[in-house]
């Protein structure tokens, strides 16, 4: 594929949520309102990317004024709003398009289920909202949310030092296993958040025909593949100011943990841009 080169530049935001966008403590994006308001004003995409649902993401997009299409559980299915102008060539469509090319909870609940006989985890799965509620400090009706899964499984592991053997026994088996910021999670193997990432990119150069540079902003160990494979990839504090371990990747790091950090980077990438 030929891209035009003379063109103005287009960008697209690929953001992680819980610790980036999103306040660990309280999920609050506050602070990242004068960078949301900037990506707003020059229609720049901002594509969510987390661990999250469907069901989450269609709430929080609501709070953020916004309808783009984004990437859920890790990156194992996305969603597209019928009006996106990736939609335009669809003739009959729902409110949301999704594709994915996943295993679908079913599947992740049966290898779940038969991997608790040896390891010592519990999914979301075997957990009342009582206890999704505790785990994740989310009010009850975001905690059902959170229980709506279609691609992965979110859990707990008593022992990590198991992790690596299951984690071998889980990529024998087609799966895989990721760390967030609260959970693990067992997704579908090689649906990570980057080819998901890489994806929507090629959807967006295909409608324009032209090549899109592409941000990416996270936290956690989920979200490095991401990161690494984006034209620009920033990566935020954890919490507590400390940095995950990413390796020596040629990334910015954000100044400041959670939405604050998220906010002085996209400000700082795009001055004056």
């Amino acid at each position: 594929m030929l891209y035009h080169t003379a063109m103005k530049k287009r960008y697209l935001v690929f953001t992680d949520l819980d610790g980036t966008l999103l306040n660990h403590q309280d999920y609050s994006f506050a602070p990242a309102k004068e960078a949301l308001a900037l990506l707003k004003y020059r229609s720049i995409p901002l594509i969510i990317a987390t661990s999250k649902t469907f069901s989450e993401v269609v709430v929080l997009q609501k709070e953020l004024g916004m309808r783009q299409p984004f990437i859920v559980e890790n990156g194992a299915g996305i969603f597209v709003p019928s009006e996106c102008v990736l939609a335009k060539e669809v003739a009959f469509k729902e409110e949301w398009i999704k594709f994915s090319k996943a295993h679908s909870y079913i599947e992740l609940r049966l290898f779940f289920t038969q991997m608790k006989r040896s390891y010592s985890i519990k999914g979301f799965g075997d957990m009342s909202v009582d206890e999704v509620i505790q785990h994740t400090g989310l009010p009850r009706e975001e905690s059902l949310n959170a229980m709506k899964r279609d691609f992965s499984e979110p859990f707990l592991m008593q022992d990590e030092r198991e992790l690596e053997a299951l984690k071998k026994e889980a990529n024998e088996e087609g799966f895989d296993i990721v760390k967030g910021g609260r959970f693990l999670h067992l997704v579908s193997l090689l649906q990570d958040k980057a080819n998901a990432m890489l994806t929507l990119a090629h959807m967006y150069e295909e409608y324009y025909n032209q090549k899109c540079t592409k941000i990416a902003l996270g936290d956690s160990a989920n979200d490095f593949t991401m990161i690494k494979k984006a034209d620009i990839g920033v990566l935020v504090p954890l919490y507590d100011g400390s940095f995950s371990a990413i390796g020596n990747a040629d990334i910015k790091r954000a100044d400041y943990p959670g939405p604050k950090g998220w906010n002085s980077s996209i400000l700082e990438i795009f001055d004056g841009l």
